[in-house]
């Protein structure tokens, strides 16, 4: 059966029997004789209790008083704390070790001063807090020691024996205090190379993020034991400002929570909410950033908000992972298994850093349980993604194989493969060059019977011709029909080509034939389309075309269009004059009789004729915007010469479509009566 240690009750402590073990160890807990707002010296203690009656305080304990009455300075204050301690070890070599008071103390045994932290005082302006645990040796001259201690706090929440003061034979008590350094050593460096180790393998495989923010909360949690309990940082270096050492404890805890949420989230990103993770993570920092913009007075305050907030976030951890082991989510149990213990713990010591219970710290026990878990759970994982990478490389070997069997059968296949297309090839380039003699054939023939006759002194012609092939389906054609009769005649053959070659012969051809008896462009549109209707319904060849006929007896222009755009004479000194068409297209009625549209010329009018390749890119969208922009283009070159009215008419039209080519073949023919 464990014996109980005794404890303090008003101000006297009797633990003879029970230190007269060996290896006992006792902690100074229980009612301490308590003289609130009062420093004296032993000394001066007879004397002050033979006027007043002490109070009793409970240590460990605060005197801090609720923060709704005294606000920030609800920890403030000095006081002087007294025991008698029964040991009954006379002349035995007795240790007492002494934490951080709260926030400043200087400690009596028997009336000599031992230790001290820090400058206690009445005022805020000299009272000097520090933290610097200390093992203090001593030789008691009786059974019985006087333990008195000076307290005062200006700079913290919590003003007290917030800690416990431990006593033992030395040897005990300096065997205890080393093992205390084996053990948080042990954990620091356990904890650190955790986070080194994960550094290095988030170094080398970028694509699993959570690994870096696992090394980071390792780091940070090294950094805290390194700093909290046995102040290892301040004994390294002893004139580290209290200040920043606060902030640096402070730190190294609010600091967990954010990032800790950042590793937890990726890795459980499908069952955590993102607005609960930005929650964490920004009211986190917000807490860091108050503690490095504030005074310890003020930031000391949020220690038990943000334990509040704190589990908060651990207890939507665990029902993130409850959830994740409802969909037996690999790993997810284990996780779930450290990370209660690390909850306990930290419960634990909420409990215990608040006074509500008195017990072992046991946070970094739980800490180290949980990253030690959770090492194991990462390196599962990657020892996981090696063995599959091995299966799928023993896999790919054999798919290689097989591959390498399918790729010599498909080499058989290109080599015979081969030989075909070579011959295939061969074949082909006999017809392609056959087909190039035709194309060539072609053109020269479309060349030939598009040639302009001179017919000086009545017109000048210039002529703007863009097929999108070596041969068009635009076809023109100008015929001097006897000396003082000149025909023009210009048409839009379906497609491109060859197929526009044969189309374009053969409506020359018939332009040829009829334009004998034909008197008049109407007549010439009449018989055209009779014969396109009769004798090549079966091809269906269907097509614009105009016909314009200048008779310099008369002076007269006779003009019929046949499923054309509008064209465009300029006269001189007046508005210009739009061809309007006057007849379907041709071949697609049969006997339909064409209108005809007559009007004298004189010198110096201008006539325009063209397809409707040369204006529809001005604007696809709207054919009757298109056609405006080309009469403002025509209108523009009215005061020209006759040699730049083409070159100026393609280069505006070129501007207007932001463009050097025609998706369609264009034709422009420009006539002057001189």
């Amino acid at each position: 059966m464990i014996e109980v240690p005794p404890s303090a009750w008003k101000g006297h402590l009797t633990a003879d029997s029970y230190l007269s073990q060996p290896h006992k160890t006792i902690q100074l807990t229980g009612e301490w004789e308590y003289y609130p707002g009062l420093l004296f010296s032993p000394a001066e203690l007879p004397e002050l209790k033979s006027i007043r009656e002490p109070h009793y305080f409970k240590v460990p304990g605060v005197w801090t008083k609720s923060f709704l009455d005294k606000g920030f300075l609800a920890g403030d204050g000095y006081a002087t704390f007294h025991l008698e301690l029964v040991h009954g070890l006379k002349g035995i070599p007795l240790s007492i070790k002494v934490p951080e008071m709260e926030s400043a103390y200087t400690l009596f045994v028997d009336g000599e001063r031992l230790s001290s932290n820090g400058f206690v005082s009445t005022s805020y302006q000299t009272g000097i807090p520090e933290y610097r645990p200390q093992i203090i040796d001593f030789i008691p001259k009786d059974n019985q020691t006087s333990f008195l201690i000076q307290i005062s706090n200006y700079h913290h929440r919590k003003g007290g024996p917030a800690q416990v003061i431990t006593l033992g034979r030395t040897s005990d008590i300096h065997k205890q205090y080393e093992f205390e350094i084996l053990r948080d050593m042990l954990l620091v460096g356990s904890i650190l190379f955790m986070g080194l180790y994960h550094i290095f393998l988030y170094w080398n495989r970028k694509k699993d993020p959570f690994t870096y923010w696992f090394a980071l909360t390792c780091i940070l949690v090294a950094l805290r034991v390194f700093i909290t309990g046995n102040k290892y940082l301040v004994q390294l270096y002893p004139n580290l400002p209290w200040e920043i050492h606060l902030k640096l404890s402070y730190l190294s805890f609010f600091f967990i929570t954010p990032i800790f949420a950042k590793y937890v989230y990726l890795l459980f990103k499908p069952y955590f909410s993102r607005r609960v993770y930005e929650l964490l993570k920004y009211l986190g920092f917000a807490f860091c950033f108050i503690v490095l913009v504030t005074r310890s007075s003020f930031y000391t305050y949020l220690m038990v908000p943000f334990q509040i907030f704190t589990l908060f976030g651990a207890l939507y951890t665990v029902l993130v992972l409850t959830r994740a082991i409802r969909d037996s989510l690999p790993g997810s149990v284990i996780f779930l298994f450290s990370f209660l213990v690390f909850v306990t713990s930290f419960v634990n010591d909420i409990l215990v850093n608040n006074l509500i219970i008195n017990s072992p710290l046991t946070i970094h026990f739980g800490i180290f349980m949980m990253f030690f878990v959770q090492s194991i759970y990462i390196a599962r994982n990657f020892s996981k993604g090696f063995v599959d990478a091995e299966n799928l490389a023993i896999e790919l070997s054999e798919k290689n194989q097989t591959l390498q069997k399918v790729q010599n059968q498909i080499t058989i296949l290109n080599e015979r493969l081969e030989t075909r297309v070579k011959d295939k090839t061969i074949e082909l380039q006999s017809k392609l060059d056959q087909i190039t003699k035709d194309m060539k054939l072609a053109k020269s023939i479309i060349q030939s019977v598009t040639k302009v006759p001179d017919m000086e002194p009545h017109i000048k012609v210039d002529i703007l011709y863009k097929p999108t092939a070596d041969v068009g389906g635009d076809i023109f054609f100008v015929k001097r029909i006897q000396d003082f009769y000149y025909r023009f005649f210009l048409g839009d053959a379906t497609g491109h080509g060859l197929q526009a070659a044969l189309y374009s012969m053969m409506i020359q051809s018939e332009f040829e034939r009829v334009s004998a008896v034909a008197m008049r462009p109407n007549d010439l549109l009449f018989y055209m389309n009779q014969h396109f209707y009769d004798k090549n319904a079966d091809l269906q060849i269907y097509f614009p075309a105009l016909v314009m006929d200048f008779d310099f007896h008369q002076s007269i222009l006779r003009y019929a269009g046949g499923g054309v755009q509008n064209q465009i004479i300029l006269r001189k000194k007046s508005e210009p004059v739009i061809l309007e068409n006057t007849g379907p297209i041709i071949g697609i009625l049969e006997h339909y009789r064409y209108g005809i549209f007559e009007t004298k010329v004189e010198s110096g009018d201008r006539i325009f004729l063209f397809t409707d390749g040369l204006f529809e890119e001005l604007n696809e969208a709207d054919g009757m915007e298109a056609w405006d922009e080309l009469l403002s283009v025509i209108q523009s070159t009215s005061d020209l010469p006759f040699q730049e009215v083409i070159s100026s008419i393609q280069t505006m039209l070129y501007q207007k479509m932001n463009k050097l080519s025609w998706k369609d073949d264009s034709t422009l023919i420009f006539i002057e009566i001189t």
